[in-house]
């Protein structure tokens, strides 16, 4: 798979990354003249020199940074949950206007300046990232390739790429935030924080037995079907509450990210015990195949589009600040699918 189709992917359908890709290629861009981030805490004792491993080599970090940019496209969350407002973010979908802090994050923003809002599509924004005067780069979930990450060294400042053990944006939540929080000197609070979350993750799956056993996959009409695979956030969320990939995924050759599959193949979503929709109405011929599977009559789906705003955008986002924000209203959405009744209305969640 082409990193261009993998970012895409990474995010949205079509329907919901058309008007998304248009507004990147305008001139309406934020300025990139410097502006204030915000650190809210000392770093950890004997937090630096710190040498962190990812997918181009090793990067060591000297000093805690104070003006972090942002290239993965949730990276923004685990850094403000820590006490560090990113100078630069890189722009992924939502609400623009926000600049990279929705409303689970909007909290930690403090007295700190918005970020300054960079694009991707055509590559990271050289210029524009040097223009915020960083001392630190860092992307974990992104798909930054070889040659900007060289690009970008060699302005001399430390760069720290995705994790080389995983597809792009295929970092697990958890470990992207022990990287962030290393890399700004806090290891021992993103740990923490990541404890917290997962605990709050487990304590949902441990509500909820029904799930055990159950298949659910995360889906969206994109040229045919597009099955998201092991390495995607969302997937690892489903399987984290309990869940099992469906075999239309296991069974697949080369499915860390994905599958694709013809428009025809939606029927064979059948059986699934949740299928859990990205814009199910972005394709008309996917969506009346699904509406005569036996799981549609049984109810045995969400789908979670732009209509939903930030809910919309936390799904995907999958971050240590989103993620509890995101199963407010998720898992009483998954609960209500996953019983078989269609008379079944997940409770109205507000916020």
């Amino acid at each position: 798979m082409n990193p261009t189709r993998r970012r895409f992917l990474a995010g949205l359908s079509v329907l919901a990354v058309a008007p998304v890709l248009a507004a990147c290629g305008s001139d309406g861009e934020s300025s990139a003249t410097p502006s204030g981030g915000g650190s809210s805490a000392a770093p950890e004792e004997a937090a630096f020199p710190v040498t962190i491993e990812h997918k181009y080599g090793e990067t060591t970090i000297e000093k805690a940074p104070t003006r972090v940019v942002c290239l993965g496209l949730t990276d923004q969350d685990a850094l403000m949950a820590l006490g560090v407002v990113p100078v630069g973010v890189t722009y992924w979908f939502g609400d623009k206007e926000l600049q990279g802090v929705y409303p689970w994050a909007q909290d930690y923003l403090g007295d700190a300046e918005l970020p300054t809002v960079l694009t991707d599509t055509n590559g990271v924004e050289i210029e524009k990232v040097a223009a915020l005067a960083p001392d630190l780069i860092i992307g974990q979930y992104s798909g930054l390739t070889e040659q900007d990450y060289k690009k970008l060294s060699a302005m001399g400042i430390p760069v720290v790429a995705q994790n080389g053990d995983y597809a792009d944006y295929g970092t697990p939540w958890d470990e992207a935030a022990l990287t962030l929080g290393t890399a700004i000197g806090k290891p021992k609070a993103a740990q923490e924080l990541i404890d917290s979350v997962t605990k709050r993750i487990a304590d949902e799956a441990a509500a909820h037995p029904e799930f055990q056993g159950q298949t659910a996959a995360t889906i969206t009409p994109y040229e045919g079907l597009f099955l998201y695979g092991p390495e995607d956030p969302r997937s690892r969320m489903l399987i984290d509450l309990g869940f099992d990939l469906p075999a239309l995924i296991t069974d697949a050759d080369d499915s860390e990210f994905g599958v694709s599959l013809s428009a025809e193949r939606t029927a064979d979503l059948e059986d699934i015990g949740v299928a859990v929709w990205i814009d199910l109405d972005a394709d008309k011929q996917v969506k009346g195949i699904f509406e005569g599977t036996t799981a549609y009559d049984e109810g045995r789906w969400v789908d979670i589009s732009d209509a939903d705003g930030s809910y919309y955008v936390a799904h995907s986002f999958v971050t240590p600040l989103s993620i509890p924000y995101l199963l407010d209203r998720y898992v009483p959405q998954l609960a209500a699918a996953v019983d078989g009744d269609p008379k079944t209305e997940p409770p109205t969640v507000t916020g």
